[in-house]
């Protein structure tokens, strides 16, 4: 078992848009190591509202390799296929679904800091700035830079670590995954019924859903539900799973 956290930014949050920049660093005995960093061309132009989140420019990726050429693409795939593996973020199904448009599909078992936070330390605010200043994650000297994905994935860290004081590595998994039964579909006769439902039931008015929903969680769980049935603890919902796949 390897555990690895994860940020991502992107040129924007539009179906053509892509991964602009990725952080990913190593936990081993309690210690992030090897954190990796790279700049992306995504192809396509940074939305202005993008921009002043994260303040990379189109001039700035131009020269930037295209994702794909990355030894980043191989890491992560290799990482992604092992179940036994661990992927952390932050509002981590944002980082999976845009790393899915890279042909990069999370097999792995997935640790969410935002939700954890919000059950765990009863928090209505959670943001990394937030609860970095609250639980005083950096300390006093530490200078960091929100909105990059370099430093994100530090604070991520930090506060996985502020997470595991209260609840264990599998109690974090357990609710990190469950949320994912919560989704409901959006759409004409299927408003608010939940999504592996639909998967049993309809899953070809399903996949038409998943062409229009702008919902990156209800987009990535959907990829989720195909990959990840033993995951799931709840044997009623792993049954309407395993019947998708079984179609």
């Amino acid at each position: 078992m390897k555990i690895i956290v994860l940020d991502t930014e992107a040129s924007g949050s539009e179906k053509e848009d892509r991964v602009i920049s990725l952080a990913v660093g190593e936990i081993e005995k309690e210690r992030l190591i090897r954190l990796k960093t790279g700049l992306f061309n995504p192809g396509v132009l940074v939305k202005e509202g993008a921009f002043w989140v994260h303040k990379l420019s189109n001039e700035l990726l131009a020269d930037k390799p295209d994702f794909q050429t990355t030894e980043f693409l191989q890491y992560l795939a290799c990482f992604f296929s092992d179940y036994h593996n661990i992927v952390v973020g932050h509002a981590i199904c944002n980082d999976l679904f845009l790393l899915a448009k890279e042909n990069l599909f999370c097999q792995c078992q997935v640790i969410d800091t935002q939700f954890c936070a919000q059950k765990v330390l009863k928090t209505e605010k959670s943001s990394l700035n937030y609860l970095a200043k609250e639980y005083n994650l950096l300390g006093d000297n530490e200078k960091i830079k929100f909105h990059t994905a370099e430093d994100d994935v530090k604070v991520t860290f930090l506060l996985f670590n502020e997470l595991l004081k209260h609840n264990s590595l599998k109690e974090l998994i357990d609710m990190s995954m469950e949320p994912f039964y919560e989704i409901s579909v959006k759409v004409s006769k299927y408003q608010k019924q939940r999504i592996y439902h639909l998967a049993a039931q309809d899953k070809e008015r399903l996949c038409e859903y998943f062409l229009v929903t702008r919902d990156p969680k209800a987009m990535y769980a959907l990829m989720y539900f195909y990959y990840n049935a033993e995951l799931f603890r709840n044997e009623t919902k792993k049954a309407l799973i395993r019947k998708v796949l079984n179609a």
